[in-house]
């Protein structure tokens, strides 16, 4: 790349990473994905029975 540099302003100072490298994972262990569960469970429940307390 440092033979090619007349058509840039300002010389490449690092190479891009592979696409293997940019690999986006989220990871969450057994505990918090029961806790995330379990926090969307009740809160569906909670918001179902203020929407029926509201209707009724």
């Amino acid at each position: 790349m440092n033979q090619i540099r007349y058509y840039r302003k300002y010389p490449r100072t690092h190479e891009k990473s592979s696409a293997e490298d940019n690999s986006h994972e989220f990871n969450l262990n057994l505990p918090s994905v029961l806790g995330i569960l379990a926090f969307t469970l009740i809160q569906g429940m909670f918001l179902g029975y203020m929407l029926k307390k509201s209707f009724d």
